[in-house]
């Protein structure tokens, strides 16, 4: 009796993995400008089991867009089961990737862009000395002004970790980043989770990637800045877990 129970416990939990299979996405991250994934920490803590796979780029590499999407198509496996969530920077690598004809479930673009989000200011990228600048101390008294300790522990890490001359070169794609609309809009459903207070990205660049979508859904979350994932980590994870399932 103890062995046919035991038995069906197994065929049980094997059929339930099974069908999580199906009912649980895959959440694939990509992350922002440093493209060491290490903002994505109290996201993930607030995911639980969702199944993901954080990508990460190059610290002392520098790499075009074309060559970042290779490089995200070498570390991941999509298909109809996966939903791909793209922060700020990232938006032109999934776009990029989207062009390549891989598979989704869906798309999740947060504070993200198809274009220069603020042209005439970036443009300056062009022309200021931004490896330089990107070598000095980051202002504590402007971190512990607008972020909490735990964040500005990992914004601490990732200036150590990531070479200046990669941030500048990346920033400078960002500032000649253009709009490139495809002749069908793509029919998986988009979600884009915006911060109410993103100074950095405008509402303008949400209606830019709208043109891209046939199903577009805005989700704005409030008392929130462009560091969206990491402020209000646990409103985002919520909305991405239902998204998920």
């Amino acid at each position: 009796m103890h062995l046919t129970l035991t038995v069906i416990c197994k065929v049980f939990q094997l059929l339930f993995q099974t069908l999580r299979t199906f009912i649980v996405k895959k959440l694939i991250l990509l992350p922002c400008l440093d493209g060491t994934g290490l903002l994505f920490q109290p996201l993930l803590e607030q995911l639980g089991d969702c199944p993901t796979q954080v990508i990460t780029y190059p610290t002392h590499t520098n790499l075009s867009l074309e060559q970042l999407t290779q490089h995200v198509m070498q570390q991941a496996v999509f298909d109809q089961n996966t939903v791909l969530l793209a922060e700020s920077f990232s938006g032109l690598v999934a776009l990029a990737l989207l062009r390549e004809g891989i598979e989704l479930h869906s798309i999740i673009f947060c504070a993200s862009f198809a274009s220069a989000p603020r042209p005439y200011l970036l443009k300056l990228a062009n022309y200021l000395p931004l490896e330089i600048l990107f070598k000095l101390p980051l202002p504590a008294l402007a971190l512990k002004t607008f972020l909490k300790p735990p964040l500005i522990k990992i914004i601490q890490q990732v200036h150590q970790r990531v070479s200046p001359a990669v941030l500048a070169y990346r920033l400078r794609l960002i500032a000649n980043a253009r709009m490139e609309l495809e002749q069908t809009p793509w029919a998986i459903p988009c979600y884009y989770l915006q911060a109410a207070n993103d100074w950095a990205v405008p509402t303008r660049c949400i209606n830019e990637l709208k043109q891209y979508f046939i199903r577009f859904e805005v989700i704005t979350i409030n008392d929130s800045g462009h560091f969206l994932l990491q402020t209000q980590p646990k409103l985002c994870a919520k909305h991405i877990r239902n998204i998920c399932v």
